[in-house]
């Protein structure tokens, strides 16, 4: 029943949608009737409407089941229409202190690591760079993997600063699309 309640609660307002749009196509066609000129355009019209109505009537039925069987099948009104879930007893097996043969069924106990709270990535802005941008390189010094334009918001990777024999000092830092580099530290601003 886990899976007849969505569909049918699905059907049922797909059917009420059409009872809806066939209701409106009754007053259409009875509409059209009243202002026929012809007596024969006046019949077809009304037997039309008719059939509109007919329509909308059975599907309008049809939702009102489908919704049923939704609130039924949900469990939602289980208790107030008197159909209570059953409840199958699971079978446990129990811990032995013997060695036994592959055979039979044996508990494993398994520790799971207790969750330890991360701390967010320090973050750092680009300032200054210019144009076209702060080099994002490969390695301090390194190949350009792209530029960074200023105010780009980076995550300083925890990994120790590095001065070139240059006298820069590089941080090695992710861009918002993900990728890593090194960037000189003059043009980022830590927050």
């Amino acid at each position: 029943m886990d899976v007849v309640a969505p569909i049918a609660l699905i059907a049922g307002i797909v059917a009420g949608i059409a009872a809806a749009f066939m209701l409106w196509t009754s007053e259409t066609a009875a509409r059209a009737g009243r202002g026929a000129l012809f007596n024969t355009e006046r019949q077809v019209a009304i037997d039309r409407a008719k059939r509109s109505r007919m329509s909308a009537l059975t599907l309008g039925a049809i939702a009102i089941a489908l919704i049923f069987v939704n609130i039924v099948g949900g469990g939602a009104a289980g208790s107030v229409i008197g159909v209570s879930p059953t409840v199958t007893p699971t079978r446990t097996p129990r811990p032995t202190m013997t060695i036994l043969p592959a055979t039979r069924e044996v508990l494993v106990a398994t520790l799971l690591p207790t969750a330890t709270p991360t701390t967010p990535p320090q973050r750092a802005i680009v300032v200054n760079a210019g144009e076209p941008g702060l080099r994002l390189r490969q390695t301090p010094n390194g190949q350009e993997i792209d530029f960074l334009k200023d105010g780009t918001v980076l995550d300083l990777i925890t990994e120790p600063q590095v001065t070139t024999d240059d006298g820069i000092t590089w941080q090695k830092v992710r861009d918002p699309q993900g990728r890593e580099g090194w960037v000189a530290t003059a043009y980022i601003a830590v927050q």
